[in-house]
């Protein structure tokens, strides 16, 4: 995850107010407001916690966020440890829980316990595909499970939105040529775009915001006003750019958002 990824995340935490740093799932009639996705990010940790397979009891939050997920998964009476590489979500899960957390990537976790279940709520798409599953094996009990929920690149994606995600059959593929088996998967891609609809919303609102504030730099400091956007212009095309990759229709042609569950060899290793 890049550094840029981390700062939208404590944007969305810290001065949005979303406690569940994931896309949400949404009702037909939901409309466009933060308050409807902070529900709509509810509905997709149900969606998740509600196939969670029955025999697991030791699990692993893969790229934990802000340990609400954990937190849930810990009150359902799961046993629970949380991996995160980044300082701002160790320090919020070692606040919120008294459970073992891991300050690393996933690939280079190096500990002998073995978890029933690997929980990845849009992290898998920072682990390198091959190094996923070969950790995966590693440390999941024979027969355990992977349950994971993301967003994934289709063969005819490009520009930006080519950029982001693992390949969607490619990620199949290496899964079975590890030995694990798709036991199920659900396309919610239809489900979750809303969520990239607030988003445009929301920096538009945004960059709205920065024109009229500026409006008058403008007229009185002109020059200064020129000064200022050169110094700030990579940030501002970045928020610019970043529309692009909340255009809803362009995601449905060219990503696959997908949960799918995965069950590990059950050979010893």
């Amino acid at each position: 995850m890049s550094r840029e990824d981390y700062r939208a995340l404590r944007f969305y935490n810290e001065v949005l107010g979303l406690d569940h740093l994931h896309y949400g799932i949404w009702k037909e009639d939901d409309e466009l407001t933060l308050t409807n996705l902070k529900t709509a990010q509810l509905r997709y940790e149900d969606f998740l916690l509600e196939r969670i397979p029955a025999e697991a009891k030791l699990i692993l939050d893969v790229g934990c966020g802000t340990s609400a997920m954990s937190q849930r998964m810990v009150s359902l009476g799961f046993t629970v440890q949380g991996l995160s590489p980044d300082q701002t979500q160790k320090e919020n899960f070692v606040q919120n829980l008294n459970i073992p957390f891991h300050h690393c990537l996933f690939e280079d976790l190096q500990i002998d316990e073995k978890f029933d279940c690997l929980v990845m709520s849009e992290s898998a798409q920072y682990i390198p595909i091959i190094r996923l599953f070969e950790n995966a094996k590693r440390h999941l009990i024979p027969g355990g499970h992977i349950l994971l929920c993301d967003y994934f690149v289709l063969d005819n994606a490009n520009g930006l939105l080519a950029k982001s995600g693992h390949n969607y059959e490619s990620f199949k593929t290496e899964a079975i040529k590890q030995g694990f088996i798709l036991i199920e998967e659900i396309d919610i891609t239809d489900r979750v775009l809303k969520t990239l609809d607030v988003g445009l919303l929301l920096s538009q609102r945004i960059l709205k915001g920065l024109e009229i504030v500026s409006e008058k730099s403008r007229k009185k400091h002109p020059w200064l006003t020129k000064i200022a956007f050169r110094i700030f212009r990579r940030k501002w095309l970045k928020l610019n750019e970043a529309k692009v990759l909340l255009n809803s229709n362009a995601f449905k042609v060219q990503k696959r958002y997908a949960y799918m569950l995965f069950q590990a060899p059950i050979t010893d290793r």
